[in-house]
């Protein structure tokens, strides 16, 4: 499970022990998991597009005439349906499960669910190919990252909340940073862990685990600005092929992601001033920098979310010095950001980096993961500051979870920025 952001390491992965919460066993474990029915008034509906960037060339392939490809599934609000929807929650499973070295892969990501998966019985709350909800007449737009070796189908749970209450959420598969990648014509497309050189020393290792972290980052940003720029051209096109034509508000994007997605969503809201909003899931590069740091010296222009879980020192990635260093160097990148922004650090039991996927349902109560009653509780946590500060940015409603003190959750700390 590679929830982890790019090589340097962030305070807990995504199958490590998770903090305050002692090793366990409980029957949770081989319960089926059950996703928790989305709390807005719409219904789920998905489809997915493979879409080829002819600007930017592949960059692990030496032919310059082979392009970056991606494949992005749109979740958008449906009419409401009947409680009982019983959808895919992985699209492609079995295909993935007939290739061995995979099918050990994904066993690793979704632990001894992950047949129940292929065969169906675990589900979603998502209609493939669902006529979309009739009003309002567009919806504003939130892109979505995963975090590297993951996938977007991990965050089903939180993709579909924001979809129920009248998001449409671009959910891109990154190739090579994501778990695997199937395209129409059948290709699956691993994740491409690159290898770290031998005989580095600790210096020699931070600055190559840098520049590869750099990489990546620079891609995930550039396949987000992609997309963004494929929904603007598709949604004016008005043509039939693209289901949402005409439907979408491309004057009210988000970025959003998680992890390693996090750094891609805070560079390319660097980049974009066009995006309105940006919110960064636990994507600290620790020890380095709390948000992406290029030559250029880019800083956001639209308001942060940075939405974390309380980091336990003793847990983070480097010496005292370089966690000191990078406490410093994180409040000064806040304090550099644009007006109506937040730094929410969440305090509930058994939360951590995996938190905000789908992740802690599979292993709910082994490994150190908390029970599901605490795994959803700090699901309905993360999704009520994604909401609010969506909904204060895209949908000019006020969040009286983020500005109003005599409200304060009990389990959150929340610092506003750049006032």
């Amino acid at each position: 499970m590679l929830l982890g952001c790019i090589g340097i390491s962030t305070p807990v992965f995504a199958g490590s022990r998770v903090p305050g919460i002692p090793p366990q066993a409980s029957s949770d474990s081989s319960e089926l998991p059950r996703l928790e029915r989305p709390s807005g008034t719409y219904s789920v509906g998905r489809v997915g597009y493979h879409w080829i960037d002819s600007k930017r060339p592949n960059r692990f392939e030496t032919d310059s005439q082979v392009h970056r490809e991606l494949m992005v599934y749109l979740w958008y609000p449906a009419p409401r349906q009947p409680a009982d929807i019983k959808g895919s929650y992985f699209p492609g499973a079995k295909e993935f499960d007939a290739v061995p070295a995979l099918q050990r892969q994904m066993r690793g990501e979704f632990g001894i669910h992950w047949p129940s998966i292929v065969s169906g019985a675990v589900t979603s709350h998502t209609l493939e190919g669902a006529q979309a909800a009739k009003k309002p007449k567009r919806f504003p737009v939130v892109i979505f990252s995963h975090g590297n070796g993951s996938t977007s189908f991990s965050y089903t749970s939180l993709i579909e909340d924001l979809v129920s209450r009248g998001y449409v959420v671009a959910a891109i598969e990154h190739t090579q940073a994501c778990i695997a990648v199937r395209f129409p014509d059948g290709r699956i497309v691993l994740f491409r862990n690159e290898k770290m050189p031998t005989g580095l020393s600790r210096a020699e290792r931070l600055e190559w685990m840098m520049e590869s972290a750099s990489a990546t980052i620079a891609e995930g940003a550039a396949d987000i600005r992609f997309v963004k720029e494929q929904l603007t051209d598709l949604n004016a096109s008005r043509s039939q092929q693209f289901l949402l034509a005409g439907r979408l508000d491309v004057n009210r994007v988000a970025a959003m992601g998680h992890s390693a997605g996090g750094a891609f969503a805070a560079r390319a809201c660097q980049l974009d001033s066009d995006l309105k909003a940006c919110v960064d899931l636990d994507g600290g590069m620790v020890p380095v920098a709390a948000l992406p740091v290029f030559p250029d010296g880019a800083t956001m222009k639209q308001p942060l979310l940075l939405l974390e879980p309380q980091h336990n020192e003793s847990e983070m990635f480097g010496t005292k010095e370089e966690i000191q260093e990078y406490f410093r160097k994180k409040e000064q990148q806040l304090q550099s950001i644009a007006a109506g922004s937040y730094h929410v650090i969440l305090k509930s039991p058994g939360i951590a980096h995996p938190s905000f996927s789908d992740i802690p349902l599979f292993f709910a109560g082994t490994q150190g993961y908390p029970e599901i009653s605490a795994v959803r509780h700090n699901h309905r946590l993360v999704q009520s500051f994604v909401q609010a500060f969506l909904d204060k940015n895209l949908g000019g409603r006020k969040a009286p979870l983020l500005d109003d003190s005599s409200r304060a959750h009990p389990e959150a700390t929340v610092q506003r920025y750049g006032q």
